[in-house]
């Protein structure tokens, strides 16, 4: 883990304006590429700041960005913020855009199976992951 400075201008973007096609085809890239243990790395400071605002993006916009993907696609986006809330600043509990990406690929019938669910309590220690608070 690495200790920075916080600028609140970078945290305060537009969360929605970051739910760009490019910007979820290179998050979806960080897990296709087997490269979520190097975000720290990946991702300057800056970066980190602003991006952390997809966080806290409402559950209603992420099914909306993420309904027309294919289901590999919703699992990498899942998988990078599995392991992204682990970055300063990303943490989110309730808010975490794992839960409703978890409850698109539920409503299709694609449950996360056993080793899924044992890999996310590996990499986050986020008590509503997947599916939100019961």
């Amino acid at each position: 883990m690495s200790l920075g400075t916080w600028d609140p201008g970078l945290a305060s973007t537009n969360a929605e304006s970051l739910l760009s096609a490019d910007t979820l085809d290179r998050l979806i890239g960080y897990d296709r590429e087997n490269k979520l243990h190097q975000l720290d790395e990946l991702l300057s400071t800056d970066e980190q700041q602003r991006m952390a605002a997809l966080m806290k993006v409402d559950h209603d916009a992420w099914r909306g960005v993420a309904e027309p993907l294919a289901d590999a696609a919703v699992i990498h986006l899942l998988r990078f913020f599995a392991v992204a809330e682990n970055l300063p600043g990303w943490e989110a509990g309730a808010q975490s855009p794992v839960i409703p990406l978890a409850r698109i690929l539920r409503k299709r019938g694609a449950r996360l199976d056993k080793p899924m669910l044992q890999w996310l309590r590996e990499v986050n220690d986020n008590r509503f992951l997947p599916y939100g608070p019961l």
